[in-house]
């Protein structure tokens, strides 16, 4: 869930900005908020899809949910580059949710950090 919370994160931020540069109506935000916290869901399916494929990274909610802000912003990052286009949205979610498949197999070893701190 922290991943998911990270993730959401930067895109609330981005809806935030545009929903203050444009006039819109009760409706047309209630919309937008709703697309916004479903079209975020999709991407975190592959950490989702990992664990069920049993990938066995261990990290903590902290360390989650910095991997859902950052892989939202290297997501959005292909698109102020202009690597990606605004009609290639679907790869730009495509590739946040290869990255969230990917983040599911990485680990901290907690065990030799708290070692060391105890020394």
């Amino acid at each position: 869930m922290h991943l998911y919370f990270g993730y959401l994160l930067v895109q609330v931020c981005l809806l935030a900005v545009k929903i203050f540069q444009f006039n819109m109506s009760i409706s047309a935000l209630f919309f937008s908020v709703v697309v916004v916290l479903f079209w975020s869901f999709i991407p975190v399916v592959g950490y989702l899809l990992a664990k069920l494929f049993k990938a066995n990274g261990k990290v903590g909610k902290y360390i989650l949910f910095t991997f859902g802000f950052v892989i939202a912003l290297i997501e959005k990052s292909l698109f102020y580059f202009e690597f990606l286009t605004k009609e290639q949205v679907t790869i730009g979610t495509f590739v946040a949710f290869i990255l969230f498949f990917i983040a599911a197999f990485i680990s901290m070893n907690k065990t030799a950090n708290k070692q060391i701190n105890q020394n």
